[in-house]
């Protein structure tokens, strides 16, 4: 399936903070003409970076999907994530696998979408903002 003209970008990342026991999951969504179309973040409750790096994907598709959003590349800088999403990885965790289920139900919305692994520094919006809310609620 070739890419359509009309793609928008997605970013994701998830950070937690062991030591202070919380997570956040940030996406930010810009347009095929690469405007910023929107960028959210939500904090999680304690948790593994994996955990908050599926829940950032999860809220994504699901704005995109409230968007009306078709066709969608996600880019983010976790390789795991990426290769279990990429069906390279098996997924051996209960817990990542019902997040992985859970994407494959929401892509059933999308007439295309990709996955792809960026390196941390093409990153920084959705990482800024990540870390920016374990900031706020570590004050």
């Amino acid at each position: 399936m070739s890419m359509p003209l009309q793609t928008y970008i997605g970013f994701t990342d998830g950070a937690c903070r062991n030591t202070r026991n919380i997570s956040s999951a940030t996406w930010v969504i810009y347009s095929p003409s690469d405007e910023l179309v929107s960028m959210h973040g939500v904090s999680l409750s304690q948790t593994m970076n994996n955990i908050a790096e599926y829940s950032a994907v999860i809220e994504l598709l699901s704005e995109s999907i409230s968007f009306g959003i078709r066709s969608l590349i996600v880019r983010l800088d976790s390789k795991l994530i990426i290769l279990q999403l990429n069906r390279v990885y098996a997924i051996r965790n209960p817990v990542l696998l019902r997040l992985f289920l859970r994407v494959r139900l929401l892509e059933h919305e999308f007439d295309y979408i990709e996955y792809q692994h960026i390196r941390r520094s093409l990153n920084t919006l959705a990482d800024a903002i990540a870390s920016q809310m374990l900031s706020r609620h570590l004050q």
